[in-house]
C-alpha cells in the first residue's frame, strides 16, 4: 500500500461527515481535526479565553469537558437518525439537543470523541473497499 492510500483521506468525508451507525439511531460526525478547520478555528476561540488557566495548570477537567463539548457540538456532530431522549420520544437536531445528549451520556460523547479522531474513518479508498466487501 503506498502513502496516498495508507494516509489519504477524503477531505469532503472529514468536514461533511460519516455516519457513525448504533443500530437504533445514527450520528454524522466529520473529524475533530484534519481538514475541518471549522473545529480547530472553535478550539480556538474557545479556548483563548481560558488561555490563562491553561498555561497556569488552573482549567479543571469540568471546564475542559464543556468547551470540548461545545466544540464538537459547534463543528463536529452534523446530524441524527432516530434519536430519543431518555422518555423514548425523537429529539431533533440542534446545538441545545447535542449538548444534552452528550452531557447526559458521557460515555457517548467518548466514543464520538474516538470515533471522529480516527483517521481510518475518514479514509476514502477504505470507505471504497469496505462498501465493496458489504
Amino acid at each position: 500500500m503506498n502513502p496516498y492510500q495508507q494516509f489519504g483521506t477524503d477531505r469532503n468525508l472529514e468536514t461533511n461527515g460519516v455516519i457513525l451507525d448504533y443500530g437504533d439511531f445514527k450520528i454524522t460526525v466529520a473529524r475533530a481535526g484534519g481538514s475541518n478547520k471549522e473545529y480547530l478555528k472553535s478550539l480556538e476561540r474557545k479556548s483563548k479565553a481560558l488561555r490563562r488557566k491553561i498555561q497556569t495548570g488552573n482549567l479543571s477537567n469540568e471546564q475542559a469537558n464543556e468547551v470540548l463539548l461545545e466544540v464538537f457540538a459547534d463543528t463536529v456532530v452534523k446530524g441524527w437518525e432516530g434519536v430519543c431522549d431518555k422518555d423514548g420520544n425523537l429529539m431533533t437536531f440542534n446545538r441545545e439537543n447535542v449538548l444534552k445528549l452528550l452531557t447526559d451520556l458521557p460515555e457517548l460523547f467518548r466514543d464520538i470523541q474516538n470515533q471522529a479522531s480516527e483517521v481510518e474513518l475518514f479514509r476514502e479508498a477504505q470507505l471504497k473497499e469496505e462498501a465493496g466487501n458489504s
